[in-house]
């Protein structure tokens, strides 16, 4: 009965090392950007029909700096 112990404690130990042993934590590196630039002033067009809405402009981070994107008019859903 010892023995059998004995036995099934150092097989569960050697179980758990096992499973435990593929346990890899890698740290991703910290990535900090700059903030964005303040918006820019958009003089705002007279929309093409009563269903378009007014999308505001953005600055958008790409390739390493952040550039403008133009606001522009959408035209809304049909429900």
């Amino acid at each position: 009965m010892k023995t059998s112990k004995k036995l099934s404690t150092f097989f569960m130990t050697g179980l758990m090392i096992y499973l435990l042993s593929g346990c890899v934590v890698r740290t991703r590196p910290v990535v900090v950007r700059p903030a964005p630039p303040a918006a820019r002033v958009e003089v705002i067009p007279a929309p093409p029909s009563p269903r378009h809405t007014w999308v505001p402009g953005y600055h958008r981070w790409h390739r390493g700096h952040y550039e403008w994107r133009p606001g522009y008019y959408r035209r809304g859903r049909r429900y």
